[in-house]
């Protein structure tokens, strides 16, 4: 198994990648800082579909906060009840590495998580802590970019990504990607992924977006698993501008604390 995954990361990174493509670079740039507002919060529903048709719901609370590039995003679920209370919660500075905290009711504990979990899947869906931190972002430290061109089929903007190390392949679980982005809101409303041999993981599919408190922002969307047929539908209800949001709401010591009151 080891040899085989050295000769997938071997193949992987043979080529010549250092080199930036210059559109593809710009494009992924524009995406990382695409407009924003300070405050936003939301019911976030999730239908999580199994292969044989199963299908559970979960409900949360999410909070987005988007000050001085100091990004916030604070996820405090209330049903079903074997997973209420339980909340999750990711802060992303520009100047320094990014923390992420979980609070699991029956541990009665906030967990700090590692940067190596990045790859874990969120709380049983098909998003992977890293995919809820980077809301429809590319880490630009993660990939090198290529492409940037209309798709002539689509009339979208294709831009790929090649991981840029085996280890952040681990760390992240993707190796490669190959995306659709709306050039009006800069969402990648399509989002194809590898996983660290190379082979087809998941599709990802922004189908709703809306402006909230002056900045487009994803209302509905959906990841399918293409190794195990599960899927993952997300939508948001009572999506609202908070353009005061408090600070004190999105700290790892609120975690414990239940979701906070937000209007």
């Amino acid at each position: 198994m080891l040899k085989q995954f050295a000769l997938a990361a071997a193949c992987l990174f043979i080529a010549d990648i250092a080199a930036a493509d210059e559109p593809a670079q710009a494009l992924a740039e524009a995406i990382a800082n695409r407009p924003a507002n300070e405050g936003r919060a939301g019911d976030m529903i999730f239908e999580l579909t199994a292969s044989s048709g199963a299908v559970r719901n979960r409900r949360a609370l999410m909070i987005h906060s988007d000050k001085d590039s100091f990004v916030r995003i604070g996820i405090f679920f209330s049903a079903p009840a074997a997973i209420a209370d339980t909340a999750f919660l990711t802060h992303d500075r520009p100047d320094s590495a990014d923390e992420n905290w979980l609070y699991l009711p029956a541990t009665e504990r906030v967990r700090r998580l590692p940067s190596s979990e990045r790859g874990s899947y969120f709380m049983g869906t098909d998003l992977t802590y890293g995919d809820i931190k980077d809301n429809f972002t590319f880490n630009l430290n993660d990939w090198y970019f290529s492409n940037g061109l209309p798709d002539p089929e689509t009339g979208l903007i294709a831009l790929e990504g090649q991981v840029r190390t085996p280890e952040i392949a681990r760390e992240i679980g993707y190796s490669r990607f190959s995306a659709l982005v709306d050039p009006e809101t800069l969402f990648p409303v399509r989002v194809d992924y590898d996983d660290v041999s190379g082979n087809p993981l998941k599709r990802v599919e922004v189908t709703e977006q809306e402006v909230i408190g002056g900045a487009w922002t994803a209302m509905r969307f959906e990841a399918h698993n293409l190794q195990t047929g599960h899927t993952t539908r997300v939508h948001f209800e009572n999506m609202r501008y908070v353009p005061e949001l408090d600070d004190r709401v999105l700290t790892s010591g609120q975690l414990a604390l239940g979701a906070p009151a937000v209007r």
